[in-house]
């Protein structure tokens, strides 16, 4: 299968799906999500692969999150088709039986961030950063806070949320967002292809119970909250909100 917006490479039974849209900051627009959820199906069926990787292109962003330029004009009907597309490609990754390392090579903003959440293992250079910025350009952070509040528990959660203030990759280590921290993009390289041949030599169902038996603890909540969410968005651009947020961000 061809892809335009994403570099899908097998080496040594190891999958590196590389998301490659770096004058967007590798945001997520909609052929992006289609994409990476073919890309994720097709690994997932693939024998020969062991372990899967996500990245982004450059150095300066693993993701920046939904690209805006598709999302600033949405209606309360399309917003809820606009959260169905997050929920069928997080359903997907969260399906395959496969160990997940996110390699985390720059700003990991927005559903950039849930994306890396739904890896098994994330490992972060220093220089990346961390947020949840929704609240700053007027939407709801409904799928992101139920995803922290398991890992950093309600106040760290709410202020992230609330504040969307940006994270230093040490701060996102402490808070549990990334589980291991290197120092430059050499040794990331290095750390995420080391890591990722441990994770393809281990027993393969043993590590499928183990993941499935992870989503079972989570599933109640994550179908809560995506319902949540399509009202919440619904809601939200109903009042006109975010569309004048996002106007003001692309003024500047």
């Amino acid at each position: 299968m061809q892809f335009q917006h994403i570099i899908y490479q097998i080496s040594n039974n190891v999958l590196t799906i590389t998301l490659n849209r770096e004058s967007t900051y590798n945001a997520l627009s909609t052929d992006t999500k289609l994409e990476l959820q073919q890309a994720f199906q097709q690994g997932e069926q693939d024998q020969s692969v062991k372990a899967i990787v996500v990245t982004g292109a450059g150095e300066r962003s693993f993701c920046s999150g939904q690209d805006l330029s598709e999302s600033k004009e949405l209606t309360e009907e399309l917003a809820q088709e606009w959260v169905n597309e997050f929920d069928q490609l997080y359903r997907v990754i969260r399906s395959v039986q496969k160990p997940i390392i996110a390699s985390i090579n720059g700003y990991a903003v927005g559903s950039g961030l849930q994306l890396a959440m739904l890896a098994d293992i994330r490992i972060g250079v220093a220089s990346a950063k961390f947020a949840m910025t929704e609240i700053n350009v007027g939407l709801a952070c409904i799928i992101g806070t139920t995803m922290f509040w398991e890992i950093m528990g309600r106040s760290r959660t709410t202020d992230l949320i609330l504040s969307g203030r940006m994270l230093t990759a040490e701060e996102a280590e402490q808070y549990g967002l990334i589980t291991r921290l290197v120092p430059d993009h050499t040794t990331l390289k290095e750390e995420t292809t080391k890591l990722a041949f441990e994770l393809a030599a281990k027993p393969p169902v043993a590590l499928s119970s183990n993941k499935k038996w992870f989503n079972y603890l989570t599933e109640e909540n994550f179908n809560h909250c995506m319902d949540f969410a399509r009202e919440a968005h619904k809601i939200g651009y109903a009042s006109g909100e975010p569309q004048e947020m996002m106007r003001k961000f692309f003024a500047k």
